[in-house]
């Protein structure tokens, strides 16, 4: 979440990046698969209703200011279908973002 919280205080290299117009692609928004057993279906609620714990944290990262594009792997077509469904949602504002941020960092 550093990198989000960064953002939205306006520093860090996503702010920087977009100053100078380049893209910012986000590798592996699920950490390799640890986020999904680190976010329940009650986080991923407060995230966005009716999302799974995988989609909601894919927003999450699609949704930081300055990022672009989102890069996924996936295991079969349901997953690619359940991260296309996910960045097709409209992004979190920065209220939600660090509404989201906070609820982790006190845990």
């Amino acid at each position: 979440m550093t990198p989000i919280v960064q953002t939205l205080d306006g520093r860090g290299p996503l702010p920087a990046a977009a100053d100078a117009g380049l893209r910012v692609m986000a590798s592996a928004p699920l950490h390799g698969g640890e986020l999904t057993g680190m976010v329940d279906q009650e986080l991923a609620d407060l995230i966005r209703p009716g999302l799974t714990p995988a989609q909601a944290c894919v927003l999450a990262v699609a949704s930081c200011p300055g990022v672009t594009d989102v890069l996924v792997a996936a295991s079969g077509t349901s997953h690619w279908r359940e991260a296309a469904d996910a960045v097709a949602q409209p992004s979190l504002t920065a209220a939600k973002l660090r509404e989201i941020t906070g609820v982790l960092a006190s845990a």
